[in-house]
């Protein structure tokens, strides 16, 4: 998000123009972050990663964010978005609910225990010979804006493709009236 305002500013849009964003629902969504992330913060040391705890996570997490996103698919990017989110859902859904991490996407100085906190989470989980779905999971290693590697998969660049579209338009040309079509002329 953060590289998608810095496009936004330098190619000469509105920072104001954002606080213009009314979204449909931003409480369901707000709500599926708390879902997704309160028991990775409190609950990651009493939980276990069980296939159902985790399905059951992911699946409360998931619904809540597509019907929150449902009335805002017609806004630009949205459909990149909740494309790149519905990817993230086949794939965790496909594993148990936790989202399979390519260690060797993020290097080879990747640290022994890393890998074992990769497995006890309950959020990800790496890269085994039974992944479904492998080709969606989070492959791909990089380094941007810090040292630290990290990994990303085709629903995240969906995704990210999505924010920077909507976080264009809005800083460009505004956010745009419900009563009309939303889409970049």
């Amino acid at each position: 998000m953060a590289v998608s305002l810095a496009i936004g500013v330098l190619s000469g849009g509105k920072l104001s123009r954002l606080g213009e964003i009314k979204l449909a629902r931003t409480w369901w969504i707000a709500a599926s972050f708390l879902i997704k992330f309160l028991p990775v913060f409190f609950l990651a040391r009493i939980l276990s990663p069980s296939p159902v705890t985790c399905t059951a996570l992911s699946l409360a997490t998931y619904f809540m964010l597509f019907y929150g996103l449902y009335p805002n698919l017609r806004l630009p990017g949205f459909a990149f978005l909740a494309s790149g989110i519905f990817l993230n859902f086949l794939v965790i859904v496909a594993n148990q609910g936790r989202m399979p991490v390519d260690p060797a996407g993020i290097g080879p100085n990747l640290l022994k225990s890393q890998v074992e906190a990769l497995a006890a989470s309950i959020t990800h989980q790496p890269v085994h010979d039974g992944v479904r779905l492998g080709f969606l999971a989070d492959i791909f290693g990089w380094r941007f804006l810090s040292g630290n590697p990290t990994t990303f998969s085709i629903g995240d660049v969906l995704m990210a493709a999505g924010i920077l579209w909507f976080i264009l338009h809005v800083m460009h040309c505004g956010f745009p009236d419900p009563q009309k079509d939303a889409r970049i002329n």
